[in-house]
């Protein structure tokens, strides 16, 4: 017998096999057992995550002769083993990408009139229904509206967002989630055990699943590239690295001590290593950003490294979650960019000197107490800024108006220049939320309603921390000259809703939009320069791009 790849052969049979998707088999195990069937669903999300089997159970579910109590299919019964050996007359299932015109559509709706041969429904399974064009759907329409009692349509798409309304609205619609890591590592962990399958660290296991980014079928494919790669069922780190091109685990936590202690000639050397091993730079980057979210959801493993000797324990005092957050949110904004420039080898190093340096760019004070770094280190704790300097922003909030009746005019948008050379950090964390209501200052009590959109989830999570919003709230006070238990400042995670009202914009995005507007004026007044205008008449042509450095 041919060997069969993991995903094939380990995948899901019952709706209690399925994993990550409780909300959706739950649904439709309590609609087959209750007998309220529809005549129309959509499964989306992300590929391998389960849309295509939860369908071909489902519709497995529904022409089952010998039911179980719990809606799943029994898997013996003739009508079953039609379903499983894809020869059933009465479940057809077909793929959208290669049946997507209105002939293809128009076929299968001309039978559809016909009862099932046996039971009570036919059924028909569309997957990547997404490409079908616009008049296959259109053709597809009148029935999804009207379609006969013993008729189900199952459809599967990676796109919903492609589908016309008219489509959606005649639909029960199941969002399938991509799977949590926890529950893919032990899934997989299940089915290593199964298949004799040995990993050398349970690290191992981790890595793989971590790539699968929450695909079941993506993380089986890849376990089987693995397997292939070694010699025998036993899995060790030279066979996870080579084979999927990784970055070894001891170079990634030795370039991210190299950045938090600041030591740029080591980071370089390691990254050097790094390439050598033939890692891509997309790999290196995920990898380093990957291990840095974990620093941030779970500060105690700066103890692990400290433990493993990949930074000694005076380093690790030295640093705060501001500034950890910081590091990673200045590596993802710099990793677009990067992997399009003409040597992202050469750029993405610059980058990570970038960080590396982050104090020395900051100026802060220097830690006497460290010469292992080459760096300057910062003690923990608040650090006494000369504000009277304040360096002149544009509009960052439109709350400029002055709040406190002083000699000098003080507003939410000074106040960000006063936060950035204070703690930088914290106003970087600060700006991807905005002003929700006008601040309100009122016998001495200052009261600020703050919004992050859920995309910003982790910066809200991490302000609201008490240490963090402590100081965050002392710096308020210390500018606006408020006593600190007048301070009432609300951090609030919005909905997705509330994150689309009157366009809500973070202080960040409304600066990326100025910057942008302006950068558009710039270009549009240099092409209005008399300069260029002659130069296009003399050359009898116009200029249509303008580059600005």
């Amino acid at each position: 017998m041919s060997y069969q790849v993991l995903a094939l052969k380990w995948r899901p049979k019952k709706f209690k096999d399925v994993i990550g998707q409780k909300h959706i088999t739950q649904s439709l195990r309590n609609s087959i057992t209750k007998k309220k069937l529809g005549h129309a669903y959509i499964f989306s999300g992300t590929r391998g995550v389960g849309k295509t089997t939860i369908a071909r159970i489902f519709a497995k579910a529904i022409r089952c002769e010998s039911l179980d109590v719990d809606g799943n299919p029994c898997n013996v019964c003739p009508s079953c083993i039609e379903v499983s050996s894809e020869s059933s007359m009465n479940v057809i299932e077909i793929d959208g990408a290669s049946n997507n015109s209105v002939e293809n559509i128009r076929d299968l709706i001309s039978n559809i009139h016909y009862l099932p041969t046996r039971g009570d429904f036919k059924v028909y399974i569309i997957d990547e229904v997404h490409m079908l064009s616009v008049s296959a759907f259109n053709a597809l329409l009148k029935t999804l509206e009207e379609p006969p009692k013993h008729i189900i349509f199952l459809m599967a798409t990676t796109e919903p967002e492609k589908l016309l309304g008219t489509v959606l609205s005649r639909c029960q619609r199941f969002d399938c989630r991509n799977i949590a890591l926890g529950e893919l590592e032990k899934h997989v962990g299940y089915i290593a055990e199964q298949e004799n399958v040995v990993f050398e660290a349970p690290s191992l296991l981790k890595q793989i699943c971590i790539q699968g980014r929450g695909s079941v079928r993506d993380t089986l494919s890849l376990l089987d590239q693995v397997l292939s790669f070694s010699e025998d069922n036993l899995i060790d780190e030279e066979a996870v690295v080579l084979s999927l091109g990784l970055a070894r685990l001891s170079f990634v936590k030795k370039l991210v001590s190299s950045i938090l202690g600041g030591d740029i000639q080591e980071l370089s050397s390691f990254y050097q290593k790094t390439l050598l091993e033939n890692v891509s730079v997309k790999n290196i980057m995920t990898a380093i950003l990957d291990y840095f979210y974990e620093l941030i959801r779970s500060p105690d493993k700066l103890n692990e490294l400290v433990q493993e000797n990949f930074l000694s324990e005076s380093i690790k005092e030295t640093l705060s979650l501001d500034e950890i957050i910081w590091i990673f949110e200045s590596l993802s904004k710099d990793t677009t960019w990067i992997l399009e420039t003409y040597e992202p080898e050469k750029v993405f190093e610059i980058a990570l000197q970038k960080v590396c340096l982050r104090r020395t760019f900051f100026n802060k004070v220097n830690d006497q107490s460290n010469k292992v770094v080459s760096a300057p280190l910062l003690p923990k704790g608040e650090v006494v800024v000369n504000v009277t300097e304040e360096k002149k922003k544009p509009n960052l909030d439109i709350n400029s108006q002055p709040i406190v009746s002083t000699n000098k005019p003080k507003t939410w948008e000074s106040f960000f220049s006063f936060l950035e050379k204070s703690s930088p950090a914290t106003a970087s964390n600060l700006e991807q939320g905005s002003i929700v209501e006008k601040l309100k200052l009122l016998d001495n009590n200052l009261k600020i309603e703050y919004g992050f959109k859920e995309s910003a989830k982790v910066f809200w999570e991490h302000l609201n921390e008490g240490e963090t919003k402590k100081r965050l709230e002392s710096f308020i006070s210390e500018f606006f000259d408020v006593p600190l238990r007048g301070v009432d400042i609300k951090l609030n995670l919005l909905t997705k809703e509330q994150g689309l009202k009157e366009e809500f914009l973070s202080v960040a995005e409304k600066n990326q939009k100025r910057d942008e507007l302006l950068s558009e004026k710039n270009k549009q007044e240099l092409k209005s320069h008399p300069m260029i205008q002659e130069a296009e008449k003399l050359f009898n042509s116009k200029v249509d791009k303008v580059i600005l450095n």
